[in-house]
């Protein structure tokens, strides 16, 4: 049954909806959801199809919730990513329209040609290759009839091709309605229950969403992760990423290098152009292992299609969706695949712990258990053979049975190693991720950065030690006189199951209706040698009411018991 929380929360979920002005779209969309009986369970695959029909926003919300496989379960995880990327792409002259908005004046005065077939269209926006106007560049109408729109020194040269990112009209304002029904649809999944295991955290998941989604409507948002991106990769030879033109870009429309060149796991295309693949899959690891325990910022969608090969460089493309680390984070992360390396579960736990948020009671005992067998299970695995992402997600999976919840930059981590692990499979399968994390931490540990920011913990580490030393006599005298008077008291958690509780209720329950029913037998006899009136057919009446009341609930004792054998032979809960 509904609870009333839940009800109220599916009636303000409606009105919001409602007074946001979507009425039509509310129409639609509870269409869709009857056609697809919703109320009756959402299947993985069901919900695929679901979102598909739901439109390209519901799409978008789909392949981001593909790497919450923490939040939502693994099943709907995996279903969600084939999810079709592509969508029919938006008519030319909008493209033409959105970009001179943008500019502020003519496209022709800055580039030559655009060229009508998109490059892509996705939910959000498409792609289209753009060739710069020689007299963008130089002299004022040279070449042309044109008014020149002078460039900054940084600027794309004359004639070369940029891609033009374009971003959907009035998307904006449909992701916002939409954001508001899938608000109410999360309302309804809870109200009806239909999923179980997914609706205590897909209000934490939509809430996600919003912020993921709202960054990658905002090319400002990438521009600036393209630039910072770009910093990053000075230090790493033969990788690249495309340079963003801010002076030609905006919150709608963003310009930068055009990239042409096969894809990471055309092996083919690769061998074609004199290149080795399995150098190429060892450059493409090294990189993202930087990206991820140097640098804290990392591609979080390294598919195939976002990895291009331009000469013999690696080319990192798409950055509207990546993944953030602080410090601390790095940390934990080493110390997990320490733990791991190492066989201590206790050290993974308590590296875990300090990273999660907890949305229930954890039972510690059980997670360092749970944590323990699932490190016995890779003990007899090489090191080297160890699949990384998918050991995370394993641990991922075991915190959730824990109530316990990562930040979604670890999650888009665990999802970035088991597509970048997919890829390496496919051009180098011999390369070991997690033996150039080895020897990448081991590079680290040997710098003079390292070596600091050891010696500063060690001497942190010494002074909190030599001021607990001096407080202990204190600590252990103050003890000693509360034990002595009486004033220390030891708790201690029994951990009894819930089905255990409740079988003891069921039974004493049984056994109290056993004896009220006893009790009225043994009463109504007593009765009945009595000349009580009134009475029927001699026996005093109250005798009567007796004898049936006790014969009713010796029936109802008797039948619970029976059920109750049913239930144990087949292990169900009582």
């Amino acid at each position: 049954m509904a609870t009333l929380k839940e009800v109220a929360q599916v009636a303000v979920e409606a009105r919001r909806d409602k007074g946001s002005g979507s009425g039509r779209r509310l129409r639609e969309i509870e269409r869709i959801l009857r056609q697809h009986r919703v109320l009756s369970g959402l299947t993985p695959e069901k919900a695929t199809s679901l979102l598909e029909d739901l439109g390209p926003t519901f799409v978008k919300m789909g392949q981001i919730a593909a790497n919450r496989s923490d939040v939502i379960p693994p099943a709907y995880a995996d279903a969600f990513k084939r999810l079709r990327a592509d969508v029919p792409p938006m008519p030319f002259s909008t493209v033409l329209a959105t970009i001179e908005e943008s500019l502020g004046h003519p496209w022709r005065e800055t580039f030559s040609c655009i060229e009508e077939k998109p490059l892509g269209s996705a939910s959000i926006a498409q792609a289209h290759r753009a060739r710069i106007a020689p007299h963008a560049v130089g002299d004022a109408g040279a070449g042309t009839g044109a008014a020149a729109v002078p460039l900054p020194a940084d600027a794309p040269k004359a004639g070369s091709y940029v891609a033009i990112k374009v971003r959907r009209p009035h998307v904006v304002e449909q992701m916002t309605q939409d954001l508001a029904l899938i608000r109410q649809a999360v309302a309804l999944v809870g109200l009806t229950r239909a999923t179980d295991g997914i609706k205590l955290s897909l209000d934490d998941l939509v809430t996600e969403l919003e912020r993921t989604t709202r960054q990658e409507l905002d090319f400002c948002v990438e521009q600036h992760n393209l630039v910072r991106f770009r910093q990053f990769l000075d230090d790493q030879p033969g990788v690249e990423s495309p340079r963003p033109y801010p002076h030609l870009s905006s919150d709608d429309v963003l310009v930068m290098d055009f990239v042409e060149g096969p894809m990471i796991n055309d092996v083919p295309a690769l061998r074609a152009m004199g290149l080795d693949p399995a150098k190429l899959g060892q450059r493409l690891a090294e990189s993202f292992v930087t990206q991820i325990v140097d640098n804290g910022f990392f591609h979080a969608d390294p598919h195939p299609g976002n990895i291009l090969v331009r000469g013999d460089d690696i080319v990192w493309i798409d950055l509207g969706m990546v993944g953030q680390l602080s410090a601390l984070e790095r940390a934990l992360i080493g110390r997990m695949f320490r733990a791991v390396a190492e066989n201590d579960p206790y050290a993974l736990m308590e590296a875990l712990l300090g990273a999660v948020r907890s949305e229930g009671p954890v039972n510690h005992g059980r997670l360092l258990s749970q944590l323990g067998n699932l490190l016995v299970s890779y003990t007899t695995v090489n090191l080297a053979d160890i699949n990384v992402g998918s050991a995370l997600m394993d641990v991922f999976g075991v915190l959730q049975t824990q109530n316990l919840a990562l930040p979604p930059s670890f999650t888009l981590l665990a999802r970035g190693m088991v597509t970048i692990e997919g890829v390496l499979v496919d051009i180098a399968p011999d390369t070991s991720v997690i033996d150039i994390i080895a020897a990448h931490v081991k590079r680290r540990e040997r710098t003079w950065e390292a070596f600091e920011t050891k010696a500063r913990e060690f001497v942190s580490t010494a002074a909190t030690s030599a001021q607990a030393a001096v407080r202990l006599p204190t600590q252990a005298s103050h003890t000693l006189d509360m034990i002595d008077r009486g004033q220390v008291r030891v708790g201690a958690d029994l951990g009894i199951p819930i089905d255990a509780i409740a079988a003891l209720y069921s039974v004493s329950g049984t056994v109290a209706m056993a004896l009220i029913s006893a009790g009225l037998f043994i009463g109504s006899s007593l009765l009945a040698t009595t000349n009580m009136h009134p009475q029927f057919l001699g026996v005093p009446l109250l005798g009567v009411l007796g004898y049936v009341g006790a014969f009713v609930l010796g029936a109802y004792v008797v039948w619970r018991n029976l059920v109750i054998r049913h239930r144990q032979k087949n292990e169900e809960k009582l």
